[in-house]
């Protein structure tokens, strides 16, 4: 059975289009911005990749819950599960 809303090309591009990664851009201390760079690179990963992890991994631990992808997979960045550490101090 085809869903109603498919019927309209229009629908089905508004809805793919709401599941795409959105940007945003912030202001950092200048020690933030150092403590972020030191820790993506002892990881292997870009600031971009580590801000939104981070960030996911907060709003998951406030939640109780993991976030989820439009796909209901977990929306944590490269698929890594959420690790063991200390809290940061900022």
């Amino acid at each position: 059975m085809t869903h109603p809303l498919s019927l309209n090309p229009m629908n089905d591009r508004l809805r793919i289009m709401q599941r795409q990664p959105r940007r945003i851009s912030i202001t950092l201390s200048y020690h933030v911005h150092e403590s972020l760079l030191q820790r993506s690179e002892e990881e292997g990963r870009s600031m971009s990749n580590l801000c939104a992890f981070l960030l996911e991994d907060a709003l998951r631990h406030q939640n109780g819950q993991p976030l989820l992808n439009g796909n209901g997979h977990s929306a944590i960045h490269n698929g890594q599960e959420a690790r063991t550490r200390q809290r940061s101090p900022f």
